[in-house]
């Protein structure tokens, strides 16, 4: 136990001026005692910056520091720990112990600091926590040959050509089939489980993380003193799994476990035994979102690396929406030194969150000229409340980036645009002298006239308590897969009732053809690929044929498990994968006949508008006030490409719509 007067920092005086630990040598067992010193960026001796999470913050351990105490969380403890030499002294930066969390004018000129903190140091450790943990599950040193083994297999790809990305996962396909066969190492068979323990650990959903290892001259990735990798190896992996659909594979091996668990085996794949069957079952349960979140951020990461120096903030928000803060104000601050085009703000540790929030949609409004912001609607995210009132005074026009949005159909600034339902010309718009109303130059044109069952109606009709606990969809007796794929297939016949006018299995009813039914397979696919290219004439006209496939497979029983694949072909399946990314945003028809893809908790009698300058139309609500409340984006066939503001028909009369 560490004893003493409690550490008490002393005032950063110097400009460019940061503090450095000295972690004096010891041994595992031996109490932790460092040393400050304040240095400057300009003549800092070599040093190397630790990256983790902060863990529970009343899980508190004591270091000496400077002969003084100095509480600091169980995770840098665990760290410090594992890093600290017998016989010599370690130079760490750490932000928990180097900054003072209690100044904020110290702590927002620190974090200004960050992209030479990190760029500077010779290395930046990633501490992912023991290897051996209770809670998120065992690390095996063989996790780092498994890594090795799977980059072998994987061939080279270019994630931006969508069509040769088809081509790839079918070739991969086929080549780990042939591999299986001939009873040699193939993706197929690769024992996956480690590596799902492995990115379950929080850190790989930490936000600030993100530019910790993208400005870094050299990762280590450390578990425990007994798993040690580079990050480039690992952040190559996950990125080819998610870009080649090699994380089915996981998947499958999770429901395995789960299946395994649900019978009452005991299962260790994940961790080490544990007292109940039940509590293997929970962990695997979280083990389930946690993989598939944090692909999906390794994905994100990746994204941000290759975009960074062309991408605006608001594009680096879009991408990073998944990631986690304990400061929500970090969803916009910890993106700030990676980004070099565009408006921006300063971090400002004092402001409300609230305020924080406006300044970053104001910015991207007025000074960015762009109105993407407004993709970010708060009633995209699914477990929105229904009604739309303003969160912390936010209006709705100032998106919560608290909350994980929708697929948003917006697009970024680094591809091209796919959509310019508002033409090609600059917004005209306008913001109150209070902040309170955004006033857009643009056309009413069109109403929802009604909508098919959302999905998420569906998972609650299944599992009332889905809303309150998430976690709770995985923990029925019900076979994982089988539940899902019945439930998506009633909303495929949902969507294809209110379209159609009959179920998709009804007999006796001519399929339908023309333009109809073209029209209903750009509005499933939102006209857009993975790559939010526009959809290529061979993915909608291939539509139905996906329908056709899933319809059979349920008839038949085929879940698309381990032990029953599905014969789908990779371009059907890259189409399934377009329309399940909006499959929580319904399908609607309009007063016009048109259809389309609206929000959650959008109504009937609902209005469509398209602003001046959008790349979409937008769903907005009267208040009552002669102003609107913002529902979201929505794709419209018919009027994506600018036809219902600058068409032929059109009176060129436009009207100022106010948004509070």
């Amino acid at each position: 136990m560490v004893s003493g007067p409690t550490y008490t920092y002393t005032a950063i005086a110097a400009p460019r001026a940061i503090r450095l630990i000295h972690l004096h040598p010891g041994y595992e067992s031996d109490p932790v005692s460092v040393s400050l010193e304040t240095v400057t960026l300009d003549s800092v001796p070599d040093y190397e910056a630790i990256s983790y999470c902060w863990g529970n913050a009343a899980d508190q351990r004591q270091i000496t520091c400077n002969d003084a105490t100095l509480s600091i969380t169980n995770s840098l403890f665990t760290g410090l720990v594992a890093f600290r030499r017998p016989d010599q002294p370690r130079i760490l930066w750490a932000d928990a112990i180097c900054i003072n969390q209690d100044d904020l004018i110290e702590k927002r000129d620190q974090v200004l600091l960050m992209p030479e903190i990190y760029s500077q140091a010779k290395c930046v450790l990633v501490w992912l926590g023991v290897s051996n943990d209770p809670v998120h599950g065992h690390i095996p040193p063989s996790i780092v040959d498994s890594i090795q083994e799977a980059l072998q297999m994987i061939p080279e790809f270019n994630p931006e050509d969508a069509s040769g990305m088809i081509t790839t996962r079918q070739a991969l396909h086929e080549e780990s089939q042939r591999l299986r066969e001939q009873g040699k190492p193939n993706l197929l068979d690769h024992d996956w489980l480690p590596l799902v323990a492995l990115v379950s650990r929080p850190w790989f959903r930490r936000k600030w993380m993100i530019q910790e290892i993208s400005l870094a001259k050299q990762v280590l990735v450390h578990s425990g003193t007994e798993v040690q990798f580079p990050w480039m190896n690992l952040a190559q992996l996950l990125f080819s799994m998610e870009a080649l659909d090699i994380d089915r594979v996981a998947d499958l091996q999770i429901d395995t476990a789960l299946n395994r668990t649900r019978q009452g085996k005991q299962d260790d794949t994940l961790m080490e035994p544990v007292t109940s069957g039940k509590e293997t079952k929970k962990i695997l349960d979280r083990s389930v979102f946690k993989f598939t979140a944090s692909l999906q951020c390794a994905a994100a990461i990746y994204m941000v690396q290759l975009f960074r120096h062309a991408g605006t903030l608001l594009d680096g928000v879009v991408v990073t929406q998944l990631f986690e803060c304990t400061d929500p104000r970090d969803h916009i601050y910890s993106l700030l030194s990676l980004i070099s085009t565009g408006p921006t703000i300063q971090p400002d540790y004092e402001a409300t969150l609230s305020d924080v929030f406006h300044r970053f949609a104001k910015a991207m409004l007025v000074e960015g000229q762009s109105l993407k912001v407004l993709g970010l609607a708060p009633n995209k995210h699914v477990f929105h409340k229904p009604d739309p009132k303003p969160t912390e005074g936010l209006p709705s026009w100032v998106p919560d980036l608290r909350e994980i949005h929708m697929n948003i159909l917006t697009g970024s600034t680094v591809r091209p645009q796919a959509f310019h339902a508002g033409g090609k010309n600059k917004p005209i718009l306008s913001i109150s002298a209070d902040e309170r109303i955004l006033s857009c130059s643009g056309r009413i044109v069109d109403t929802v006239k009604a909508f098919s069952t959302p999905m998420l109606e569906m998972i609650l009709d299944d599992i009332p308590e889905f809303r309150e606990n998430p976690t709770i969809f995985m923990e029925t007796d019900d076979p994982l897969l089988e539940r899902r794929q019945r439930r998506f297939a009633r909303w495929l016949d949902a969507c294809y009732t209110l379209a159609f006018g009959h179920h998709y299995l009804a007999r006796d009813v001519p399929e339908p053809q023309g333009d109809l039914i073209m029209s209903f397979s750009r509005t499933m696919l939102c006209d857009i690929d993975m790559m939010r290219n526009r959809a290529d004439s061979e993915s909608i006209v291939k539509l139905p044929q996906y329908l056709e496939q899933i319809f059979n497979d349920v008839a038949k029983g085929n879940f698309d498990s381990g032990n029953k694949p599905t014969n789908m072909s990779p371009h059907l399946r890259n189409v399934g994968e377009c329309v399940r990314s909006f499959a929580m945003s319904p399908i609607c028809v309009t007063g016009s006949g048109r259809l389309g893809r609206i929000p959650p908790f959008s109504r009937a009698g609902d209005l469509v508008c398209v602003f001046v300058g959008g790349e979409t139309p937008f769903i907005i609500r009267p208040t009552g006030r002669e102003t609107y409340t913002i529902i979201g984006e929505c794709y419209i066939d018919g009027i994506m490409d600018g036809e219902a503001i600058e068409g032929p028909s059109v009176d060129g009369f436009l009207h100022t719509i106010d948004l509070e």
